[in-house]
């Protein structure tokens, strides 16, 4: 064969420190996700514990806001000035007014069981 394939001095070079710094790299790398993450995860429960209070007002208001259509749909009824604002606040879509039967079929029958 040729000469240039056969090597006289014979080079052994050890795969031990390139795995070895393979190994480190991914560990450091790996612990670095780990605590990003779990700091991100901390940060995330702070924000959520930050924010209660204006969610709990939130769902009170929403809350309020119902009762106070519904006791103006009511009122609508017996007084024609509530009666146009909610005519109005059903035209701006402020409000939704379900329809009096609830009992009714709907419009579409139900889908047929298959076999």
């Amino acid at each position: 064969m040729s000469d240039e394939f056969e090597s006289t001095s014979e080079n052994h070079y050890s795969p031990f420190w390139p795995l070895l710094i393979l190994v480190v790299g991914l560990l450091v790398w790996s612990g670095y996700q780990v605590y990003a993450t779990n700091k991100q995860r901390t940060l995330n429960e702070q924000q959520f514990q930050s924010a209660l209070p204006t969610i709990t007002q939130a769902q009170n208001v929403s809350t309020r806001y119902v009762a106070l259509m519904k006791d103006l749909v009511e009122t609508a009824q017996k007084d024609p000035a509530a009666a146009d604002i909610v005519k109005a606040a059903i035209a701006a879509n402020l409000i939704h007014v379900a329809p009096k039967d609830t009992n009714a079929p709907s419009a579409t029958p139900p889908p047929a069981a298959t076999k």
